[in-house]
């Protein structure tokens, strides 16, 4: 079955591991033929936090050159900043006309984004969702691959889909969630964040820099003391084995490191570099194209500028017959 797959990213910072493991790669992997793919830097999204006008600038070309050396052709995925399309903002004021305040006061995201910028609450904080839902709707994707702290938004989206259509018409496509995204953790343990730099992994970071930052700050079984005492790596270890399972060939069939760890056969340091060597085999093929890309900005704003053009196409047609179906006339 073909599908129209949307996703994003916002401009916040350099890409890491997280997002390269648990997003780009999947986005890689839906292009193929008969899917329409379109993938967004979310630099309208990133303002709702992001205060400097160059950052925001620097972090889209950087994120566009990550796509690209992650395997994204723009031949075949329409690759576009989220502000060249101006339709989207359109969509979101419409979208705005048949949605409920108090339903986005409860959304567990505007709540997390109010814990996390006490002293900027902005009104792009609480409305974030209905442009998101303007970025899904608009293109009309069936399929969004979002990680599970984004499946709230989505619903929203899904809710409105309806709404609107109950209201006005069959318009919109509900589109489907790919909720079996891959969740990467930290070196804290936590989930991998583009915004907590001491927990990240940057993707473009030398394999040596990277291996250092496991060896100090990756986090192992806590109660294991010595190399001598059984681990249990399935419960205890936060950051490392975690990511053994996704990196590491055969280890979700043979368990061999595991069962090492569990049997007092390999150490916390041990464990970390083999989980390094494995990254690297990953990085590698990665950080050699993304070098290629170091100074070809010229390049990836063409990128930009026509992916943006072929993103407009597709969701400006929808926006027109959203405004005919409100009564919008442009004289």
């Amino acid at each position: 079955m073909s599908h129209i797959v949307l996703s994003g990213i916002r401009a916040t910072g350099r890409l890491h591991f997280g997002n390269f493991l648990g997003a780009v790669t999947n986005f890689v992997k839906f292009q193929q033929q008969g899917n329409t793919c379109l993938y967004f830097i979310a630099d309208w999204h990133t303002l709702t936090t992001l205060e400097d006008p160059e950052e925001l600038r620097g972090n889209l070309i950087e994120i566009v050159k990550d796509y690209i050396a992650a395997g994204l052709n723009p031949e075949q995925s329409i690759i576009y900043a989220q502000s060249s399309v101006p339709e989207i903002s359109e969509l979101c004021l419409y979208l705005s006309m048949i949605q409920q305040m108090g339903e986005l006061e409860r959304i567990p995201t505007f709540k997390d984004l109010i814990r996390k910028n006490p002293d900027n609450v902005n009104l792009g904080l609480l409305t974030y969702p209905v442009l998101m839902a303007a970025d899904i709707l608009g293109p009309k994707a069936t399929l969004v691959p979002v990680g599970e702290d984004q499946v709230p938004n989505v619903e929203l989206a899904q809710s409105l889909a309806r709404k609107f259509n109950y209201r006005f018409g069959d318009t919109f496509v509900v589109p489907e969630m790919m909720t079996q995204m891959i969740r990467v953790p930290g070196l804290d343990g936590n989930k991998m964040g583009k915004s907590e730099s001491d927990n990240a992994i940057d993707i473009s970071s030398p394999i040596a820099d990277i291996r250092e930052r496991y060896i100090k700050k990756g986090v192992t079984d806590i109660e294991r003391k010595r190399a001598s005492d059984p681990g249990d790596p399935y419960n205890r270890c936060q950051s490392v084995y975690a990511v053994h399972e996704l990196v590491t060939s055969g280890e979700t069939e043979s368990r061999e490191i595991a069962t090492a760890c569990l049997n007092a056969k390999i150490g916390c340091v041990e464990c970390k570099h083999r989980l390094v060597d494995n990254i690297a085999k990953i990085l590698g093929p990665f950080q050699e194209a993304r070098a290629k890309l170091a100074n070809r900005d010229d390049y990836i704003k063409e990128i930009i500028h026509e992916g943006g053009k072929k993103a407009r196409a597709i969701i400006k047609a929808t926006v027109e017959v959203v405004r005919d179906k409100m009564g919008i006339v442009v004289y």
